[in-house]
């Protein structure tokens, strides 16, 4: 696999974690960050954003221990033929559920918002053949066109900044009114919308540039998506009283809405296809995560053969809830697999793998 990709300069790395980590969760997180935290919701963003730095660290120290290998091969390398494999196919069915989860609360939100009309198999239909063009390509390919896009983040930024028009600065304060173990439960939600960094156990051995910049470069787009989380929930903070976010449940795309450019009536209606284009990064990152996995398992030199087969799944998956609480279900699974596979598991390999690098040196 790791002779079929060509590597991805530093700025290709910055934007690609970017893209990967920004999704769906952005439009609703100050609404469920206000139920727990209130006032102190950026302080939960910026705790959260330190944990997933924690983590960051962590994959690195995998991923060092083992130079020009990625997740799926260091699997093979500490779990052996049978366990190693089973693990490949557990990360694969992890990446598969995330992207499914991803691309149902889009096509949710987009119906909410614009085509309650539209019939959701539709709608899936189109992120599974949009993600589909771009996952089967190398990763080269696919960094430049999410260089490209990354362009489109100026617009958002400013669709956003425009609210700070109504802001109120007294609607944020007392900072610490829900008190400060509420603040650290908050973390929680803001946790899973930050999801997506988890690629770089994939990507990390195509990237153009040692370690430790491999290292800096990302930790600085986790630093880019923790800021930019927290100017958006103190933006809506601003805007919107703790008493109105109670029911708003996407209240970026409200403020939004309730703006007036003039010679634009509704912004959200420009708002929700710039957005949908980094959703339809973050749901490709790991549809590529998971046919570079299936390709590992089945020992092919490219990931592209098994892409139709993974966007397949991903769609189907995504038709099969059809009632809120099975949407639901599928969101608190995907959280749950995001506790193992990105926590539990990647810390048992950094302890493992300084079990086989003693037993290497026994061997020796």
């Amino acid at each position: 696999m790791a002779q079929t990709e060509k590597k991805i300069s530093a700025r290709q790395l910055f934007l690609f974690i970017i893209q990967a980590q920004i999704g769906v969760g952005v439009l609703s997180i100050p609404y469920k960050l206000n139920e727990t935290a209130r006032g102190g919701a950026g302080i939960s963003v910026l705790i959260t954003g330190a944990i997933t730095q924690l983590i960051i660290l962590m994959f690195w120290l995998l991923l060092r221990k083992f130079p020009g290998l990625n997740l799926f091969q260091i699997c093979l390398r500490l779990g052996g033929r049978v366990f190693g494999k089973l693990l490949i196919a557990g990360y694969i069915g992890y990446f598969v559920l995330l992207g499914a989860n991803i691309m149902l609360s889009a096509v949710g939100v987009l119906q909410r918002w614009m085509m309650n009309a539209t019939p959701t198999w539709i709608l899936l239909a189109l992120f599974s053949v949009t993600t589909y063009y771009l996952a089967k390509e190398k990763l080269t390919v696919m960094a430049r066109f999410y260089t490209l896009s990354s362009a489109l983040f100026i617009p958002l930024i400013i669709f956003v900044s425009y609210g700070l028009t109504q802001a109120r600065l007294e609607y944020m304060f007392p900072l610490m009114e829900a008190g400060i173990w509420n603040i650290l439960k908050a973390t929680k939600d803001t946790t899973i919308s930050m999801y997506g960094f988890e690629v770089i156990l994939v990507i990390f051995p195509f990237i153009d540039a040692s370690d430790k910049k491999k290292l800096m470069i990302i930790s600085m787009s986790n630093l880019f998506v923790t800021l930019f989380y927290v100017f958006v929930v103190c933006t809506c903070l601003m805007v919107f009283s703790s008493e109105q976010l109670r029911l708003i449940p996407e209240p970026v795309l409200y403020l939004v809405k309730s703006l007036n450019f003039y010679i634009v009536d509704r912004a959200d209606v420009l708002f929700l296809p710039i957005w949908s284009i980094t959703l339809v990064c973050s749901i490709t990152s790991y549809a590529y995560a998971a046919s570079v996995g299936l390709a590992q398992l089945f020992k092919r030199k490219s990931h592209g053969v098994f892409t139709p087969y993974v966007n397949a799944v991903i769609f189907f998956i995504t038709l099969l809830p059809v009632t809120p609480l099975a949407i639901r279900r599928l969101d608190v699974s995907a959280e749950y697999a995001a506790y193992l596979f990105i926590f539990i598991l990647p810390f048992a390999m950094v302890i493992g793998s300084k079990l086989f690098k003693k037993k290497v040196e026994r061997s020796a």
